[in-house]
């Protein structure tokens, strides 16, 4: 793959990254607003929100790489009716819309609480949305290594498991950037954060397992269709296997590190600060994971006919 070949992966990814982190903050938010109110759970929100806008902002500039004459990427808002490409980018932009929104309100205007809730989950419904259709584009029946149903199921994991590994993060982030304001909000955003990691962990493990899984069924899948998906079998296996390895491996180092770290929070006195590089790295590790797979997911499609 060339540059202008790299951005696809990043711009899926970090899409992604955005689509997953807002989704799992909501449900953090939506789970602890009923015992501290969600005036007061909805202003730890502040900088987790404006580093999806960020993420996804970035997403889509990136894409714009991709193209021969980015200048004329607004031409790609002309077909929705009919291409899965357009309508990927039209629900990724409202998606965009709906968070920057989301985000004024975070940051200038108080109360509105319902309407901020409704505005997230709308957001989340274009992110997910757009999900769909950036998987979509890749059902071809002339791709057999993309042509399974296996393609929207793996990206909708993987926007899971990104947002799993990214919320730890950014709850951190806000942690410190609370305290360094001299908040009140330590004692409860720390119940939250430390709260939240037990089962954001726990649904780690099982993505992880889901992932390796799905990827093994892929490979007997390709394994028992035509000459193209045999050949992209031995193109993952043969030529790509140190990446394939490396993937996996990062995957279960950067799960690993999330589970020790919510290990480490009950046995020891560690306040959240503290685990700030543990989440960081734990992050970054399936965040690299992710890329290589999409990667493999693009360097091994095998075209049949013209």
């Amino acid at each position: 793959m060339n540059i202008r070949e790299w951005t696809l992966p990043v711009y899926t990814i970090l899409t992604q990254t955005a689509i997953g982190s807002l989704f799992i903050l909501w449900v953090i938010r939506t789970f602890w607003y009923t015992k501290y109110g969600a005036e007061k759970v909805g202003r730890i929100f502040k900088i987790p929100v404006l580093i999806v806008l960020i993420t996804a902002i970035a997403g889509i500039i990136g894409a714009h790489f991709h193209l021969s004459k980015p200048y004329l990427s607004i031409l790609a808002l002309s077909n929705f009716h009919s291409s899965w490409l357009s309508r990927e980018i039209v629900f990724d932009l409202c998606f965009i819309f709906f968070v920057g929104w989301l985000c004024i309100l975070q940051w200038v205007e108080k109360g509105q609480t319902r309407f901020r809730t409704i505005l997230g989950w709308g957001a989340i419904l274009f992110g997910f949305t757009t999900d769909f259709c950036m998987s979509r584009l890749y059902l071809l029946p002339s791709q057999p290594a993309w042509n399974t149903s296996l393609t929207p199921i793996s990206f909708f994991e993987t926007t899971l498991l990104l947002g799993v590994m990214s919320v730890p993060v950014l709850l951190i982030m806000e942690s410190k950037f609370s305290k360094s304001q001299g908040q009140d909000n330590q004692s409860f955003l720390n119940q939250i954060v430390f709260g939240s990691f037990k089962w954001l962990a726990a649904i780690n493990i099982v993505l992880v397992l889901t992932i390796v899984a799905l990827s093994f069924l892929q490979i007997s899948i390709l394994r028992a269709g035509n000459q193209s998906a045999q050949t992209s079998v031995e193109l993952l296996l043969e030529i790509y296997q140190p990446l394939f390895i490396i993937r996996f491996v990062l995957l279960f180092f950067g799960g690993g590190i999330l589970v020790y770290s919510v290990v480490l929070s009950q046995k020891t006195k560690k306040t959240v600060e503290d685990l700030m590089m543990h989440a960081f790295t734990a992050c970054l590790m399936v965040m690299i994971a992710e890329i290589l797979g999409r990667f493999l997911f693009f360097a091994i499609h095998v075209r049949i006919g013209i």
